[in-house]
C-alpha cells in the first residue's frame, strides 16, 4: 500500500477500540488527524464511512465515498459502499446500479458484493433473481455465517421450508468453521435458533 493511504497500525487499533465501544467522535478526531496530512488517504476516508455509517449518518458516510468515486470512477470497494448506503437508504434502483458496477469489475468473484446485490434485487421487487445471487455469493463463500442466515431468512419469505431447513442444518454443521465479519457469532446463533423454532411450528 502506498503511503498515502497508509494509517499506522497503531493508530486503526485504537480507532477500531473506540469503535466498538460507540465512542464515535473520539474515533473521528484521531481518523480526522490522518486526514489533516493528506485529504486523500483512502484508508482514513474509508474509516469516515464507517463511523458515521454505525451512527446512522447516511449521508455523512455517503460524501468521502463520493469523492472518492470522484477520483477513481473503478473502485469496486467505493462502489459496493455506495451501493449499501443507497440500500439502506432504501433506494433500491440506484443500489442496483452501483453493486452491477461493482461486480463487473471484481468479475464475479466477491462474494460480499454478489451477497448485496441479491438482497438489493430481492427488495426491488425481483426475488427470483435476488435469490440466485445470494446463492452465488454462498457458492462462493459457504462459511460466510452472513450469507447463510440471508439465505435462511429469504426461503423464510418464499414459504421454502425444505431448503430453510436444509440450511440451518448446514449452520448448525459447521458452526465451527463459520466465518463472521461485522457481528459477533452469537447474534447468528440466536436468529438462527428462532428460525429453526418457527420452521418447527409452521411447516
Amino acid at each position: 500500500m502506498s503511503n498515502s493511504s497508509y494509517i499506522p497500525d497503531m493508530v486503526i487499533e485504537k480507532v477500531e477500540n473506540l469503535k466498538k465501544q460507540g465512542k464515535f467522535d473520539e474515533a473521528l478526531k484521531l481518523i480526522n488527524h490522518e486526514l489533516m496530512k493528506n485529504p486523500s488517504n483512502e484508508q482514513a476516508l474509508m474509516q469516515v464511512v464507517d463511523i458515521e455509517y454505525r451512527r446512522g449518518e447516511l449521508d455523512k458516510a455517503g460524501k468521502p465515498v463520493d469523492f472518492l468515486l470522484q477520483q477513481k470512477k473503478d473502485d469496486p470497494m467505493a462502489l459496493y459502499i455506495k451501493g449499501v448506503l443507497e440500500m439502506e437508504k432504501n433506494n433500491f434502483f440506484d443500489a442496483k446500479k452501483y453493486f452491477q458496477e461493482a461486480i463487473k469489475l471484481t468479475k464475479f468473484e466477491n462474494h460480499e458484493i454478489l451477497r448485496c446485490y441479491g438482497l438489493c434485487e430481492y427488495w426491488y421487487g425481483n426475488r427470483e433473481k435476488g435469490v440466485q445471487f445470494l446463492e452465488e455469493a454462498w457458492s462462493l463463500n459457504n462459511k460466510d455465517a452472513e450469507v447463510i442466515y440471508n439465505l435462511i431468512e429469504i426461503y423464510l419469505l418464499e414459504f421454502d421450508y425444505r431448503r430453510a431447513k436444509r440450511m440451518i442444518q448446514y449452520y448448525q454443521k459447521n458452526h465451527e468453521k463459520l466465518q463472521t465479519f461485522d457481528k459477533e457469532i452469537g447474534f447468528y446463533d440466536q436468529k438462527v435458533d428462532l428460525f429453526d423454532k418457527f420452521i418447527q411450528k409452521n411447516a
